[in-house]
């Protein structure tokens, strides 16, 4: 098992189409990733390497609070696809993020 959070930062690069602000320092390991789609959408990904967390939200302009959030903690890996994201935790509900053609958020057996 793991320390950190597995990823390739490459292919979040890729799938996010933008760099990562990195919260605190960087040796903290804590990144935000952010997507905004043409309807004024905007997914967030905050990721904390070596807490094994991440927060997750989806947001809208025309709302002032989040459309989706959660904090998902024991994370192991951050699987991507050209159309969306895995986020795995070993013995917890995986979460599926598809980007494409929107974004969808789906998450089984809650």
């Amino acid at each position: 098992m793991a320390m950190y959070i597995q990823y390739d930062e490459f292919l979040l690069l890729e799938l996010f189409e933008s760099d990562p602000i990195s919260i605190a320092d960087e040796e903290a390991g804590i990144f935000m990733y952010t997507k905004m789609d043409n309807v004024g959408f905007k997914l967030m990904l905050t990721i904390s390497i070596y807490e094994k967390q991440c927060n997750l939200s989806l947001v809208h302009d025309q709302y002032s609070i989040p459309v989706f959030e959660c904090k998902l903690d024991n994370v192991e890996e951050l699987c991507t696809t050209t159309q969306g994201l895995t986020i795995r935790r070993p013995t917890s509900t995986n979460v599926i993020v598809t980007f494409k053609p929107n974004f969808s958020i789906q998450i089984n057996n809650l």
